[in-house]
């Protein structure tokens, strides 16, 4: 993966205040050095403002990819609710990460789905898809 991928995080369950929480998360852990831009939706007919419509994050090296993945399954798992977040890829692929199994897996367990993300994260093609799943990634081991 080449130096300054940037990774666009959005999802129809995300509301704006879901994607500022996602940005100061990343912010607060340290892990990532960002920069951490959320992106402005054009106002629709009527509407008097932009909706933050997503979060584009810039991750350079397979390092900071890793980082990301545990930053988003370390987000998604303290959330209360279930969400699900499509992730795009700097090639313009994306993959779906949900939230709805991440909170009760062990160590080890959240090692192994962090790895797998990462990897899905860093692949310059879509991940591979299980029948019955197009391009969805349920964070789970």
């Amino acid at each position: 993966m080449a130096s300054g991928s940037t990774f666009v995080m959005a999802g129809p369950d995300l509301s704006a205040d879901d994607l500022r929480a996602l940005r100061r998360w990343m912010i607060d852990t340290g892990d990532l050095r960002g920069p951490f831009d959320l992106r402005q939706a054009d106002p629709r007919p009527g509407e008097l403002g932009s909706l933050t419509d997503a979060l584009v994050v810039a991750a350079g090296s397979g390092g900071a990819v890793t980082a990301l993945a545990g930053v988003l399954i370390s987000w998604l798992r303290h959330r209360t609710t279930d969400l699900t977040i499509k992730v795009t890829r700097p090639d313009g692929s994306s993959l779906e990460v949900s939230g709805s199994r991440v909170r009760g897996l062990d160590a080890p367990a959240l090692g192994a789905e962090i790895e797998r993300l990462a990897g899905q994260l860093a692949a310059a093609a879509p991940p591979a898809v299980e029948a019955g799943e197009k391009g969805t990634t349920d964070a789970r081991a």
